[in-house]
């Protein structure tokens, strides 16, 4: 008996996708072309979308968040997926999924053995249309997939713990508006624990535990100063933003006594975020401005 050798498999998101309960729907892999071993499966859902709570007898399933916010709920347990995010389904384990926040989701989909991604052509269409549900429950008993009807509410509180926006913009107003409130913990919460931060007037970069240092005494200096945003503008993973900050010398700063004058000056901060997380901040600010006003610098 001779065995055919597998051959390597390469599709992208340029080809067509078919279109299950709806969704634009990728086969990555099929029974077929891994032996039998798994289907991989990428979807695009919308804001809002739910699927139907269900039961594989056949495979496991295993999802990964690749875009967006999503809630999974296995055995009657809720799980809050953001992006990079991976969840098992067992088999015969009622489970079920929805998107989360008012940004659509993608998420790969992996069913082992393979089989379960017949089922998703079986139901597929060429075009976005409602699933026939009549259709489904009747295709989806072939594939000894039990619908159980909707998905089951969510416990008391969980649409409440509504995760941070993650854009570069509301980021870093996050991060201003943690420095204003004095509330290090979100601060420190904002910042990946591999950043760096570049500020004028300063040789080195700080790490995250020198910057926390450094705002401790710059707040000690200043124990009213305040950060308002005059503008924002974002591209890609980064953002600028131009502030004004305003305080009162009331501790010694950089080896200047308190004087009791109240500052004020501009700056311009660059940040880059990385999942939701400030990983590099590049800050020039009115070094001059700000120690003519403490007196140290003549007009």
């Amino acid at each position: 008996m001779i065995t055919q050798a597998l051959q390597p498999q390469v599709n992208t998101t340029d080809e067509p996708p078919m279109y299950f309960l709806g969704l634009p729907t990728y086969l990555r892999a099929t029974g077929q072309t891994t032996n039998g071993a798994f289907g991989l499966v990428e979807s695009v859902m919308p804001p809002g979308f739910a699927s139907p709570y269900h039961t594989h007898q056949l495979e496991d399933e295993a999802f990964y968040v690749l875009e967006g916010e999503m809630a999974f709920v296995c055995g009657g347990n809720w799980i809050r997926a953001k992006a990079g995010t991976y969840v098992f389904g067992p088999r015969t384990i009622a489970h079920g999924f929805k998107v989360l926040g008012h940004a659509p989701a993608r998420m790969l989909l992996l069913c082992a053995p393979g089989g379960f991604e017949q089922f998703v052509v079986d139901m597929s269409e060429t075009a976005p249309a409602p699933p026939d549900m009549e259709k489904l429950m009747r295709v989806a008993a072939t594939y000894r997939i039990d619908i159980h009807g909707p998905l089951p509410e969510e416990p008391q509180g969980f649409a409440d713990q509504e995760s941070p926006a993650r854009d570069p913009k509301s980021v870093t107003r996050r991060w201003i508006e943690a420095f204003n409130e004095r509330d290090w913990n979100t601060e420190r919460a904002v910042r990946r624990s591999d950043f760096r931060g570049y500020v004028s007037g300063t040789p080195e970069p700080f790490d995250a535990d020198a910057w926390s240092g450094f705002m401790a005494a710059f707040t000690n200096a200043f124990p009213d100063s305040r950060i308002s945003i005059d503008s924002f503008i974002a591209e890609g993973d980064s953002v600028a933003a131009h502030w004004s900050l305003t305080g009162t010398h009331r501790g010694e700063f950089q080896g200047i006594p308190a004087t009791g004058r109240v500052v004020s000056f501009s700056g311009i901060e660059i940040n880059r975020v990385v999942e939701g997380q400030v990983v590099e901040h590049r800050a020039m600010f009115d070094n001059v401005a700000l120690l003519r006003q403490l007196g140290v610098m003549p007009g």
